[in-house]
């Protein structure tokens, strides 16, 4: 079982008899608390982690306008950039799970995010080397089958070796988004300060993002040891075995299932927010969404207090309807015209964030024995990362061609009422599918003979 930290009461979650053991064992030997070094280790590397690809991840859409067709170096057709999106989940639907594994039985963690960091580095040198779509894409897949595994290794490292995972980890998360910020504001206002010039069209962030790589290649060897727990053997029979382990776990089977139907959703926001406040006229859109970021990094300095008295369930059907309240104030937005409810969907990006990805990586933990970690925390990011980031974007394209800017009608129509409304209801139905669905596990457990 896993604890409820409000209650102290045993969620039932079904794990092996020897986690059982780790965890009395862990009761009698552990502080309380992590130390403070500890702590300030952790929210480096996830300073590290974020920081790289927030100096180019927002901008290289710019540089992409910047020279396509018969503009600049003429290296990218138009729509590239819509295309482009994809890179990110095709490059999750493998490398997780895979590195997840290695992690659990072969190799260090920490050693290979190093060695993830360093692809990521060539990777986004060679895409602001490269004057080919073809190889920028390729190199941009390639980056993102590095990046998405670090980020899986950076929350097994921290669930490992923090003592009170549900009340510290976010608030070492939070240090990911501080980097995040840091980076925009790097690119966006210090560089241009200090040089004179403007650099979000040109392959300088590609290169400073590369940098950053570097560094947190360096610095993943001078992280805390964390060896894999399973004894190593051929690669093929573990990984069946460790596979058929982790998915005779009905329970994550079935929440990773929630997870795929709660994350689709959220590619209309993240690919059409942007283009709705633009469409609008809002002022300055780009900087109105940063709010969306401060929201996030509130949320997370106050997850140590919300998780200590709501169970991690709550939490994450409550993050499932705020996506779905934000939806519904965006279509409020659209069919009256106010501006109000714009700003309040924007503003709840920390519950809709955090409480759905950030607490869907703890609850991951909870759910499996801490022998297969890695692979868990691989899967995790390739349901929410891959599949569910790949259907996302293809299904609100297609929304796009029906509502927003169908072809051969002039000028479009763009009915975001309806844009919005559809995630709306897929969120609000996810939300009700979890509760039940959780529901019925509690009810089952109580039936079940002590």
């Amino acid at each position: 079982h896993a604890w409820n930290h409000r209650d102290r009461q045993p969620l039932p979650i079904a794990v092996s008899s020897d986690l059982m053991e780790e965890a009395s064992v862990v009761d009698q030997s552990v502080p309380a608390r992590s130390s403070g070094n500890l702590i300030a280790r952790l929210a480096a590397m996830m300073f590290l982690q974020y920081w790289p690809l927030g100096t180019w991840g927002v901008t290289f859409g710019s540089y992409i306008a910047a020279n396509t067709g018969e503009r600049g170096i003429h290296a990218f057709s138009g729509g590239f950039v819509g295309y482009s999106t994809a890179a990110g989940a095709i490059g999750s639907l493998l490398s997780p799970v895979l590195i997840g594994f290695l992690s659990d039985r072969y190799v260090s963690a920490e050693r290979l995010m190093s060695l993830m960091h360093a692809g990521c580095a060539i990777a986004v040198w060679q895409m602001s080397q490269t004057h080919s779509q073809i190889a920028f894409f390729l190199w941009l897949l390639v980056y993102y089958e590095c990046f998405s595994p670090a980020c899986a290794l950076t929350n097994k490292i921290a669930l490992r070796h923090l003592t009170e995972s549900s009340s510290e980890y976010p608030v070492v998360r939070l240090f990911g988004t501080i980097g995040w910020i840091a980076a925009g504001l790097f690119i966006g206002f210090a560089w241009p300060a200090m040089t004179g010039g403007a650099i979000e069209t040109t392959t300088v962030p590609l290169v400073i993002g590369a940098v950053g790589n570097i560094a947190m290649a360096v610095y993943c060897v001078t992280l805390p040891r964390t060896p894999p727990q399973l004894k190593s053997g051929r690669i093929i029979p573990s990984a069946n075995r460790d596979s058929r382990d982790l998915f005779r776990n009905r329970q994550f089977v079935a929440f990773l299932v929630i997870v795929f139907f709660a994350c689709a959703p959220t590619m209309a926001y993240n690919n059409y927010g942007n283009v709705f406040l633009n469409d609008h006229h809002y002022w300055h859109p780009a900087a109105l969404m940063t709010i969306g970021q401060v929201s996030e990094a509130l949320v997370l300095a106050a997850s140590p207090w919300i998780v200590s008295i709501v169970p991690l369930p709550a939490l994450f059907a409550a993050g499932i309807a705020a996506w779905s309240l934000r939806y519904l104030l965006l279509a409020l937005a659209s069919s009256t015209g106010l501006s109000a409810p714009v700003y309040i969907a924007i503003a709840i990006h920390g519950m809709c964030y955090v409480f759905v990805y950030i607490v869907g990586v703890i609850y991951v933990d909870r759910l499996v024995s801490p022998t297969h970690r890695g692979l868990a925390q691989g899967t995790f990011t390739i349901v929410y990362a891959g599949f569910a980031n790949l259907f996302g974007a293809l299904s609100v394209g297609y929304s796009q061609s029906r509502f927003l800017t169908p072809e051969g009608v002039s000028p479009p129509p763009y009915n975001w009422t309806i844009f919005w409304l559809i995630p709306a209801a897929q969120c609000a139905l996810t939300a009700i599918l979890f509760v039940a669905i959780l529901w019925r596990i509690r009810a089952a457990a109580r039936l079940r003979p002590t």
